[in-house]
């Protein structure tokens, strides 16, 4: 009996933290969306006047979506593992 009640403690934490992972891999997600609206919004304002700053800011909104789709493929990694 005792074993078997370990054994699903030890079951239950290990989703718990697949949980905690999953909630922080969202807020990471969620940071660079803002991040990516952030630049959007300097591009449109006094940032899209300077060629050097708009391509930056450009090149900045790329890697930010390449880091999203990172996110999420991790993000649907640690799903498909969740019980």
């Amino acid at each position: 009996m005792y074993i078997f009640v370990y054994t699903k403690l030890a079951l239950m934490k290990t989703r718990m933290e697949k949980l905690q992972i999953l909630v922080g891999l969202e807020e990471g997600i969620q940071s660079f969306k803002d991040r990516i609206e952030l630049k959007h919004d300097s591009i449109n304002g006094c940032g899209g006047m300077f060629k050097e700053l708009r391509d930056k800011y450009t090149d900045d909104i790329h890697t930010y979506k390449l880091c999203i789709k990172r996110l999420e493929q991790r993000f649907s990694k640690v799903r498909k593992t969740l019980k």
